[in-house]
């Protein structure tokens, strides 16, 4: 850490001699293996990670739903994805496919979540957001490309969700929620 950007730097690869000297000998591929020596010694640790919210709520409720990033890891969201459904209490059906007796349904158009970052006090959504918009496969059987959302979470930061059902009180929602994105071991962890 205490030496400067003006001392020579290591190249990579020096135990593999060919290699260097064709990185030595083009800036681009020099430029690339400095990234990539960077990559392998600072960045080893992380690797893909999904943290997923699964509950449900019910009609014309709002209430709060939170993931929380462990001690020891910082988090990188990279995406979202959600679905919701609707089921019958009686049935305790939570696959979402509708049947002959009308038991099981996909979830009315009436979820809306805000997402907030508790520990930087930051609202990640434009207030109430219509669930559909996150939703893949959502209201369908059908996928569609995964929401995009690319936010890093500091370790101990918890994200709430705070969920809404407009739905008529007789309408219970089941939602499952996924952030995917990598994790990365804090220093001194």
């Amino acid at each position: 850490m205490g030496e400067s950007m003006n001392q020579a730097t290591v190249t990579p690869y020096q135990d593999q001699p060919e290699l260097a000297a064709a990185i030595s000998a083009d800036n681009t591929f020099a430029a690339l293996a400095q990234e990539v020596a960077h990559e392998r010694k600072t960045q080893a640790m992380k690797w893909w990670y999904t943290y997923v919210l699964t509950d449900e709520i019910a009609g014309q409720a709002s209430s709060p739903f939170t993931i929380t990033i462990e001690q020891g890891t910082d988090f990188k969201c990279c995406y979202l994805t959600a679905s919701m459904f609707s089921y019958n209490v009686k049935t305790a059906s939570y696959f979402p496919i509708p049947n002959s007796g009308g038991l099981t349904y996909w979830a009315g158009r009436g979820l809306t979540m805000r997402i907030t970052d508790t520990r930087a006090g930051r609202d990640l959504t434009s207030g109430d957001v219509p669930m559909e918009l996150f939703a893949t496969p959502g209201y369908g059987l059908s996928f569609v490309k995964p929401f995009p959302f690319h936010y890093f979470f500091l370790r101990n930061s918890k994200i709430r969700f705070d969920i809404r059902n407009l739905d008529s009180s007789s309408r219970t929602h089941g939602f499952n929620i996924a952030m995917h994105g990598y994790k990365y071991l804090t220093p001194g962890s």
